[in-house]
């Protein structure tokens, strides 16, 4: 008999969870695509006055 291993079945998992996000992402591109979107430009942009500083988080 082929018995897996716990590893084995784990890695299988994992490969499986990995292949459908990537799946998931892929297509939220191609759906960008298909509709001339482009999927960079609705993120804000990134700014360090975003990022609370210590003296904030203490003096609320």
């Amino acid at each position: 008999m082929n018995q897996k291993t716990e590893f084995q079945k784990s890695m299988e998992t994992y490969a499986f969870i990995i292949a459908m996000t990537g799946l998931f992402f892929i297509s939220i591109v191609v759906a960008a695509m298909v509709t001339d979107q482009n999927i960079f430009s609705m993120l804000p942009d990134f700014s360090w006055d975003m990022i609370n500083s210590w003296d904030d988080i203490f003096n609320k």
